[in-house]
C-alpha cells in the first residue's frame, strides 16, 4: 500500500514517521514525506531519546530534519533510572523498548487529532520474526491509533538503493561498525560494546556505573543470554 492509499483509505488526519536515526526509518521517513507533500493533513517526525541512545544520533537526526523540513519532536525515556529497577534488558526481558521507546512515542501520538497514525520503518528481510509479519496496516485499540509499516515488503538492496538514488546521508553510526542507535544491549554484542567504550566513553562508564550498583551484583550484558560484566570488558584494550 503507497502511503497516499493508506491517509486516504484511513481518513487518516495526524501522521507520525518515526525516525529513530538508523537507515530503515531515514529512508521510511523520507519516502513517507515526500509523497504526502501535497497532502494537507497534521506531520510529524519524532525521535525517541531513550535514555542511552549514541551521541552521535541526536545531532544527525536534527541535521537530516532541517535539511528537509521535517517537524521533528524529541521524546524521552530514562534507560538508565529504569535499570535500577528492571534489571539490563536480554532478549527474554525487553522491557526498555515499552517504557523508553514505545510509551512516551504513544503518550505523544494520543494527544494528536484522530486519526492518527503511526508509522515505523521495519522490513520482513530484517529478522525471521518479521519475516512472519502478514501486514502493512493495523489497528491498535489501546492506543486508537493506526499502524502502518510502508517498507515492510522492502529488501536491503532496495534500501540502499533509495539513499543512494537520493543522495540521502547515511547515519554515522555504521562507520563506527555500529548496527543500532539504541545501546540498550539486546541486539549488541561484546563487539559492539567495546567499540562503544572506544569511541563514547562518558556513555560506556554509565554501564560501569549502573553495574557497580546492583543490589545483587548482576551484569551490564546479556549477549545470547549469557551474563557479560561491563567491569571485565573495561580491563579488554582491543575490538578483536
Amino acid at each position: 500500500m503507497k502511503p497516499q492509499d493508506f491517509v486516504k483509505d484511513y481518513c487518516i488526519k495526524s501522521l507520525v514517521c518515526c525516525f529513530s536515526g538508523g537507515k530503515d526509518s531515514l529512508v521510511m521517513t523520507h519516502y513517507v514525506m515526500s509523497e504526502l507533500a501535497a497532502f494537507d493533513i497534521d506531520k510529524y517526525v519524532v525521535y525517541a531519546d531513550t535514555g542511552c541512545m549514541l551521541p552521535i544520533t541526536e545531532p544527525y537526526v536534527k541535521d537530516v530534519c532541517a535539511r528537509f523540513g521535517w517537524p521533528l519532536t524529541i521524546v524521552q525515556g530514562n534507560f538508565f533510572e529504569h535499570v535500577q529497577v528492571n534489571g539490563m534488558p536480554r532478549m527474554r526481558h525487553r522491557w526498555c523498548c515499552w517504557i523508553c521507546k514505545i510509551k512516551p512515542m504513544s503518550e505523544f501520538v494520543h494527544n494528536l487529532r484522530p486519526q492518527r497514525a503511526e508509522l515505523v520503518g521495519i522490513r520482513k528481510d530484517e529478522s525471521f520474526k518479521r519475516s512472519k509479519i502478514d501486514r502493512e496496516v493495523y489497528y491498535l485499540k489501546k492506543g486508537l491509533v493506526w499502524k502502518y509499516a510502508p517498507l515492510l515488503e522492502w529488501t536491503e538492496k532496495d534500501v540502499q538503493r533509495y539513499i543512494a538514488n537520493r543522495n540521502l546521508p547515511m547515519p554515522p553510526h555504521y562507520r563506527l561498525g555500529l548496527k543500532e542507535t539504541c545501546m540498550c544491549g539486546v541486539f549488541s554484542s561484546k563487539k559492539q560494546m567495546l567499540i562503544l567504550k572506544a569511541n563514547y566513553p562518558d556513555l560506556w562508564n554509565r554501564f560501569i556505573e549502573a553495574e557497580r550498583n546492583f543490589k545483587k551484583g548482576g551484569a551490564a550484558f546479556y549477549f545470547r543470554n549469557k551474563p557479560v560484566y561491563a567491569k571485565d570488558l573495561a580491563k579488554q584494550t582491543t575490538i578483536a
